[in-house]
């Protein structure tokens, strides 16, 4: 159970920060190019954008359930140590 919530705990951080990288890199490409960048074409627009909407607020079931998914790693890590200790104890 400790290998599998370690599993379930880091794969989801690890997707969400890749994906936020990802756009991130992708939005200073098109400001290194004097362009802007539009979140909802998802590409480089010559018109000036103002408006910066953040990953979670375009995403929110997605991340929320990411976040889902962390937590309960890590309950299932915490579970798993807790049991571990018991047995070592006795």
């Amino acid at each position: 159970m400790m290998r599998w919530g370690s599993i379930i705990f880091s794969l989801p951080v690890i997707l969400l920060l890749s994906l936020y990288g990802w756009e991130l890199s992708t939005v200073n490409e098109c400001i290194d190019q004097g362009l802007s960048y539009s979140f909802e074409l998802e590409r480089c627009v010559d018109e000036k954008q103002n408006v910066r909407s953040p990953y979670y607020a375009r995403h929110t079931v997605f991340v929320n359930s990411m976040l889902f998914l962390a937590i309960l790693g890590s309950m299932m890590m915490t579970v798993s140590m807790i049991k571990r200790g018991m047995v070592r104890n006795q």
